[in-house]
């Protein structure tokens, strides 16, 4: 008897992934039977007619199954692609969103990538921002601090996998604890910002598996931006930068928060049309 074929076990399993009630069920699938198989999911997808042996086939079962009960796919296959790197991802972190790729635009954007700058980034996590910093701007100096001991050390990893560790001082601490934030010219901060409120509004897949701890924030979601605006009231150096990932309810909050305190205020929205970066100059 002839072994399934990769379109065959795909069905197989969208389907199943499809009545569970997983979002994406086609992309699970797909990625998943690619890191079963240890090739692109490209490569997998061009020769989907080749067969899938046995001892692959169970191990697709398994984390088929995994998915199948929200666990969403980054922790499964233990890494997310952010602004087309590769990053170790586990429950200690959030999974990294294509939203957050919206601060390094507008570095990109706006700095040459031979500029010599120093730069915070608050609420590292993974370390996504402050890794591909390093990456994409060979003279940043970074340092990257998060409250999570366990979240500095999948940070630490990935320092590692990109060999930047020698450009990156990784700090365990809350918000700007013991940091003089006068010696940075841009302060980066995906921090939680999930309103309390919303809590039952959101997927099983957060909800369940991703640090409640990096995402929610008192009653609106704000109260580590306020606690982020006091550390920094007349603690920047002039024209240093602050760019912060926020909720898309947050935007005329966070112009309130910050135009007391600095020279402007801008909001940017991501490709949605939704408020998603508040872009702050001192």
């Amino acid at each position: 008897m002839p072994m399934p074929s990769r379109k065959s076990i795909l069905e197989h399993w969208e389907k199943l992934l499809l009545e569970s009630g997983v979002d994406s069920p086609r992309l699970s699938a797909q990625v998943l039977l690619a890191h079963v198989l240890g090739i692109s999911r490209l490569d997998m997808l061009l020769e989907s007619g080749a067969s899938v042996d046995e001892p692959c086939r169970l191990r697709m079962a398994e984390l088929c199954r995994r998915r199948m009960a929200g666990e969403p796919v980054a922790y499964i296959v233990g890494e997310r692609e952010f602004y087309g790197f590769a990053f170790h991802v586990g429950p200690e972190v959030l999974i990294p969103r294509p939203e957050t790729e919206l601060i390094i635009d507008h570095l990109l954007d706006s700095l040459g990538k031979d500029s010599c700058l120093k730069v915070l980034d608050v609420g590292t996590g993974s370390g996504a921002l402050a890794v591909s910093c390093a990456n994409l701007f060979p003279n940043f100096r970074i340092v990257a601090v998060d409250i999570s001991f366990d979240a500095l050390k999948v940070a630490r990893k990935n320092a590692r996998l990109h060999n930047v560790t020698d450009r990156i001082l990784l700090l365990q601490g809350d918000l700007l604890e013991s940091l003089r934030t006068d010696v940075f010219d841009v302060v980066l901060a995906n921090l939680p910002y999930v309103p309390l409120s919303t809590r039952e509004s959101l997927s099983r897949e957060v909800l369940c598996h991703e640090p409640e701890i990096a995402l929610f924030s008192g009653p609106d979601g704000l109260d580590c931006y306020r606690a982020l605006a006091l550390s920094l009231r007349g603690a920047m150096k002039p024209g240093a930068l602050l760019l912060c990932e926020i909720d898309h309810t947050h935007g005329q909050a966070m112009t309130e928060l910050f135009s007391g305190i600095a020279r402007d205020v801008r909001i940017v929205q991501d490709y949605a049309g939704l408020d998603r970066v508040a872009i702050v100059v001192f």
